[in-house]
C-alpha cells in the first residue's frame, strides 16, 4: 500500500529489494517437464506503461482501473503521453493528451461501436517483443462481427508510437470496418493559448502546434491511406459546422468534415479509415501519433514514421526488445515449463517499460489509481537490482546514479520522489531500509560491471549511507528505527534491519577496495551490533530479535524496546539477504513458523496475521478487493522461494514460482501488491508493480543458479567466550559447536573449483587461554591423512598485545593478499603432524617453532569438519589481554596435484576480540 489517502498512520505498504551476485556455475535444479505451459490468471492490467528507451512515455488504460474508478466515459485507449526533450522538468509531470483513442463501424451490417466505453471487458498486455497488445471483447456484452485489437509499439529511439488495428472476421461474409483513429489534446493553457492545427496533405497527416501554452508539437498520421481527417474544436458538436470535434460526424453516418485548420482550446485530431475484413480473414490499419519540441522536429519525426509500415515499426520494436532480452540473463533453458520462462521475459519487458527514461525511477504501480505517480526508492531500488541481476546494467546505473544524487546531506533518503520530475513528494518519513538498498545496489552494481568510475562516483554518497547507520545505532546494538516496509509505526523493523547490515557489508567491501580501512572497521563494527541484536532473545531487556520461546524472528522491537512478537514474512528478508543464514537452525525454525501460520492458497503468503488491507481497511486503495482477510503477497512468496532454494528445498521453491505464474495478470503480467485468495487473482488496483515483477525475476535467478541474493562480509566482527575441547579426529566433538557464533562464507569463490577447500563457515570463540576455530568447508568431505589432494589450515593473526612495532605482512604465505597485516601465522598440512607457527622476518613468512602446548589442528575427512586450537600466546609479543581485537584470517590453502604447487584457495576474515567471561557475544549465526 502507498497511499495513505487521509491518515500518515494507516497501514502502508512497497516491498524491497536486495541484489544479487552471479554464482558459480553449478548444476540447476531439475524438475519435470510440463505437459502444458503455466497459464496466467484470467484477470487483466488496467493501465500498463510504455516508453521509447530516451525522453517519452506513454500510459495504456482500460476502460476502469478498478471497481472504485467512476470515471467510466473512455475506452481502452492511450490515456497518458508525457514528454522530457531537455530532461526531468516541471513540464515532464504534464499529461499531452486527454486519450488516443479507436472507434468503429460496421458499415457491412449497420452496427456501431463508437461508445467505446463499454469495451467493458478490454483487456491488455506486453509482450516478449515489448509490444502492448490489447483486446476489445464484448461490447455492451455482445460479440462484434470483427475482432478488434489495437496494437501500440513505443518504437524504441524515436519520437512516435504506432498503432495498428488488428482485425479478425469470423464470419462468412466480408465486413467494411470503419476505424476512427483520435486523439484529444490536452491544453494546458490559459484563455488566448488556443492550438493550432492543420491537415498536412504531403504527409497524410494532422498537426498541432500546443507552443502557445509552453507544450509540444504532435501529429497524428495514416500509415495505410485515410478515407477522411478532421482537426476540430472538441467542444463544438454542430454537424455542419466545419471544425465539429471527429466523433460526432463519424457518429452520424461514418464521415469526417475534412476540415484542414483549426485554432481553438480544446483540439481534436483525427483520421478514418475504412477497411475491407474477409470472410475468415484478417486485415490491419496502422497509424503513428508523433511529438516533439519544435515543428521541425514534428514534421522529420512524421517521416521517420511513415517511411515504413505499420508492421515494420512493430517487428522492428519486436526485435529491439529481443535483442536487449538476450543480452541479459535467461531462464529460457533453465524452465522446461515455458510459462515460467515467459512470465520471467515479461516481467523484465513491463520493468523495462515502465522505467522512466530520462530519471531511471519506476513509479510504485503502472495503475495510477491508487499511488497515483509517486516512485519509492526501496521499490525502484529492487527493479534496479533485479536488472543488474539479469544483466541489463544501463537501466540500473541510471537509477543508481539517481538516487546518490537525491541523498540528503546526513545519507538518507525521502521516501517517494515524483516519477516525472524526481522531485521529493513527501510521505511516510522515514523510511530507513532505502539506506540498506542504497549501499547493496551500488556495490553490487560495480561488482557486476567492474565499473570503478561508477563506484568513484558514488564513494561520498556510500560512505554518507554507511556513517548514517553506524552513527546512529540505539542503545540496544539496533540501527534507527523507522517505518519500514509495511508503514504503519515507527520500530526496529527486522526487515530494515537486515538492509542496514547486508548494507554495511556492502559498504565495507567497496572500502576495502579503496584501501580504506577505518572505514570498513567502522561499518564492520556497526554491522555486527545489529547482527548481535538481531539473535539476542526477545525476553531480554532490552529486547532482541529472536523470539526464543516460540523460534522466530519477531517482526520487530518496538520503540520502547519492548518485543513485538508479530509473524511478519517481511522477517524473511533477514535470510534473504543473507545477514542470517538460511541453512542455520535458526532460520529452518523460523521459516517453517512463517509457512505454517501465513500460508494461504496453498503456496501464497500473507504479510501478517489479521492482515485487513485490500479487505476492510478504510485505506485499502479500492475497497474491498482482496474479499478476505490476509491476502497472499507476491513478493513474500518469492522470499520464501529463495530461501527454500537456498536450503535445498527445491520442490517448494519451484512449486512457488510456478503459484506466481498462476497469478500473474493476462498475457504474464506482474501482479500488484497482493492476490486475493479468494478469486485467486492479482489485485487490480496495484497492479502491474515494477518490484512484484522484480522479486519473481530475482527469485528465478536464484532457483537457476545464476544469481545470489546474499551479501557476503568482507570482514566480521566476532567474539565469545567459551571452553572447548578438540579430541584426536575430532570424535565426539560437534555437539559442544552448537551455541558458539559462527561466520558465513560464500560458497564457490574458492580458486581451484574444488569443493574440499571452499570455506562454508566458521565458528569461533576464546577462554582465558585460547583461541578455538571450526571451520566448515563446502565439499562436506576432506581427504585424509597424506592423502592428494593435499590441503593445510593457516590462521593468520595480527599482534595482540597492540605492539605497533611488530613486523606484519599483507601478503599469505603462498601470495594471496591479506585483508589487514599479519604478524603471526600457524598451520597444519594434512601430510604432517607438526603445528607449526610463523612470524613475519625480512617481509616473509619464517618458520620459528613448532605449538605443542595444545592438540594440532584435526579434521574429520566424513564431514569436510577442521578444529583448531590456538594458544593465545602465540598471536602476541608480549601479553594477550582480553577485550584486545586484531584481524584473525582462517585460509584453507591447497596443493595442486599436478604440479605439486600450493596456494590460498579461499579464506575468511574477522576482526576478533578476545572476550573474557560475563561478556556479551558477538554475532554471527547460531547453529
Amino acid at each position: 500500500m502507498k497511499d495513505k489517502l487521509t491518515s500518515r498512520l494507516a497501514p502502508v505498504v512497497v516491498l524491497a529489494l536486495l541484489g544479487s551476485t552471479a554464482l558459480s556455475v553449478v548444476a540447476a535444479p531439475t524438475h519435470a517437464s510440463a505437459t502444458s505451459p503455466t497459464q496466467p490468471s484470467t484477470e487483466t492490467a488496467r493501465s500498463l506503461y510504455m516508453n521509447n528507451w530516451t525522453d517519452t512515455t506513454g500510459i495504456w488504460m482500460a476502460p476502469q482501473l478498478a471497481q472504485t474508478d467512476s470515471n467510466t466515459q473512455y475506452g481502452p485507449r492511450l490515456g497518458e503521453l508525457h514528454y522530457s526533450p531537455t530532461g526531468a522538468t516541471s513540464a515532464s509531470a504534464v499529461n499531452q493528451i486527454v486519450d488516443y483513442t479507436g472507434f468503429f463501424r460496421d458499415e457491412t451490417n449497420g452496427n456501431k461501436y463508437d461508445q467505446v466505453h463499454n469495451f467493458g471487458s478490454a483487456t491488455g498486455y506486453l509482450d516478449s517483443g515489448g509490444v502492448l497488445r490489447s483486446d476489445y471483447g464484448a461490447y455492451n456484452g455482445s460479440a462484434t462481427t470483427v475482432t478488434i485489437g489495437r496494437d501500440y509499439a513505443f518504437v524504441p529511439n524515436q519520437h512516435f508510437v504506432v498503432v495498428q488495428y488488428r482485425l479478425h472476421n469470423p464470419g462468412t461474409s466480408a465486413v467494411n470496418l470503419n476505424v476512427l483513429d483520435a486523439v484529444h489534446l490536452n491544453n494546458t493553457g490559459s484563455s488566448g493559448q488556443s492550438v493550432a492545427a492543420s491537415w498536412d496533405a504531403t504527409r497524410n497527416a494532422a498537426d498541432a502546434d500546443m507552443s502557445a501554452s509552453g507544450q509540444y508539437h504532435v501529429a497524428l498520421g495514416a500509415l495505410d491511406g485515410a478515407d477522411g481527417h478532421q482537426v476540430g474544436d472538441d467542444t463544438n458538436s454542430t454537424l455542419t459546422s466545419a471544425t465539429v470535434a471527429p466523433w460526432y460526424t463519424f457518429d452520424n453516418n461514418g464521415t469526417l468534415a475534412n476540415n484542414s485548420s483549426v485554432s481553438a482550446m480544446n483540439v481534436d485530431l483525427a483520421i478514418n479509415k475504412k477497411v475491407n475484413v474477409p470472410a475468415g480473414g484478417d486485415a490491419t490499419a496502422s497509424f503513428y501519433l508523433a511529438i516533439a519540441d519544435t515543428a521541425s522536429n514534428a514534421n522529420a519525426a512524421a517521416d521517420a514514421a511513415r517511411a515504413q509500415t505499420g508492421t515494420y515499426w512493430l517487428n522492428n520494436t519486436t526485435t529491439a526488445y529481443s535483442n536487449w532480452l538476450a543480452a541479459g540473463s535467461r531462464t529460457t533453458s533453465n524452465f522446461t515449463d515455458t510459462g515460467l520462462s515467459t512470465a520471467f521475459d515479461r516481467a523484465l519487458v513491463s520493468i523495462k517499460q515502465s522505467q522512466s527514461p530520462v530519471l531511471g525511477v519506476w513509479p510504485a504501480a503502472t495503475n495510477p489509481i491508487a499511488y497515483g505517480y509517486k516512485s519509492w526508492v526501496r521499490d525502484s531500488a529492487v527493479t534496479a537490482l533485479a536488472l543488474d541481476s539479469s544483466g541489463h546494467h544501463a537501466e540500473a546505473d541510471k537509477y543508481f546514479r539517481w538516487l546518490a544524487s537525491v541523498q540528503y546531506a546526513d545519507g538518507s533518503f525521502g521516501t517517494t520522489y515524483d516519477n516525472w520530475t524526481g522531485q521529493h513528494v513527501s510521505f511516510v518519513e522515514p523510511e530507513l531500509d532505502s539506506v540498506g538498498i542504497f549501499l547493496i545496489g551500488a556495490y553490487r552494481h560495480w561488482i557486476q560491471t567492474g565499473d570503478t568510475g561508477f563506484r568513484d562516483a558514488v564513494w561520498p554518497e556510500i560512505q554518507k549511507a554507511a556513517n548514517f547507520v553506524s552513527n546512529n545505532i540505539a542503545s540496544n546494538g539496533l540501527g534507527p528505527k523507522d517505518a519500514s516496509i509495511w508503514e504503519e509505526t515507527q520500530e526496529y523493523n527486522a526487515f530494515t534491519q537486515a538492509l542496514y547490515v547486508s548494507g554495511l557489508w556492502a559498504a565495507e567491501s567497496v572500502a576495502q577496495s579503496k584501501s580504506d580501512t577505518t572505514d570498513a572497521d567502522t561499518w564492520s563494527h556497526a554491522a555486527g551490533s545489529i547482527a548481535t541484536a538481531l539473535q539476542t532473545s526477545s525476553l531480554n531487556s532490552p529486547a532482541g530479535m529472536w523470539n526464543s520461546p516460540d523460534g522466530y524472528y519477531n517482526r520487530a522491537v518496538n520503540a520502547d524496546n519492548t518485543a513485538r512478537t508479530t509473524i511478519d514474512s517481511s522477517s524473511d528478508m533477514l535470510m534473504v539477504s543473507g545477514v542470517v543464514d538460511p541453512s542455520s537452525s535458526r532460520a529452518v525454525s523460523h521459516l517453517s513458523k512463517i509457512i505454517s501460520t501465513l500460508t494461504h492458497d496453498t503456496y501464497g503468503l500473507a504479510r501478517y496475521q489479521g492482515d485487513n488491507f485490500y479487505y476492510t481497511s478504510p485505506y485499502s486503495p479500492a475497497g474491498n478487493e482482496a474479499l478476505a482477510a490476509e491476502p497472499s503477497w507476491p513478493q513474500m512468496s518469492m522470499y520464501a522461494a529463495i530461501d527454500d532454494t537456498y536450503t535445498g528445498n527445491t520442490t517448494d521453491a519451484l512449486n512457488r514460482l510456478t503459484w506466481y505464474v498462476t497469478r500473474t495478470a493476462g498475457g504474464y503480467m506482474p501482479p500488484g501488491e497482493a492476490v486475493s485468495n479468494v478469486s485467486q487473482k492479482p489485485i487490480i488496483s496495484t497492479m502491474v508493480e515494477p518490484v512484484t515483477g522484480a522479486w519473481y525475476v530475482l527469485a528465478a535467478l536464484v532457483y537457476t543458479h545464476q544469481a545470489d541474493t546474499r551479501t557476503y562480509a568482507p570482514i566480521s566482527d566476532a567474539g565469545s567466550n567459551a571452553s572447548l575441547t578438540v579430541s584426536s579426529g575430532t570424535t565426539g566433538d560437534w555437539p559442544q559447536w552448537n551455541p558458539i557464533p559462527y561466520f558465513v562464507s560464500k560458497v564457490g569463490n574458492e580458486a581451484s573449483s574444488d569443493a574440499k577447500t571452499d570455506i562454508k563457515n566458521v565458528a569461533i570463540a576464546n577462554d582465558a587461554n585460547n583461541i578455538y576455530i571450526r571451520i566448515d568447508n563446502a565439499s562436506g568431505t576432506l581427504p585424509g591423512y597424506n592423502t592428494t589432494p593435499k590441503f593445510a589450515v593457516n590462521v593468520y593473526a595480527g599482534d595482540y598485545s597492540g605492539n605497533s612495532s611488530t613486523a606484519t605482512s599483507t601478503t599469505a604465505m603462498y601470495g594471496a593478499t591479506l585483508p589487514r597485516p599479519a604478524a603471526y601465522m600457524v598451520g597444519r598440512w594434512s601430510d604432517s603432524t607438526n603445528y607449526a607457527h610463523f612470524s613475519v622476518s625480512g617481509g616473509a613468512w619464517t618458520a620459528d617453532s613448532s605449538i605443542t602446548s595444545v592438540i594440532a589442528p584435526q579434521w574429520d575427512p566424513t564431514t569436510g569438519r577442521i578444529e583448531v586450537v590456538i594458544p593465545r600466546s602465540a598471536l602476541t609479543s608480549g601479553a594477550a589481554a582480553d577485550g584486545s581485537v586484531q584481524p584473525i584470517t582462517i585460509a584453507l590453502v591447497r596443493q595442486n596435484p599436478t604440479t605439486g604447487a600450493w596456494s590460498e584457495d579461499d579464506q575468511l576474515s574477522l576482526r576478533y576480540r578476545l572476550t573474557p567471561t560475563n561478556t556479551a557475544w558477538i554475532y554471527g549465526n547460531v547453529r
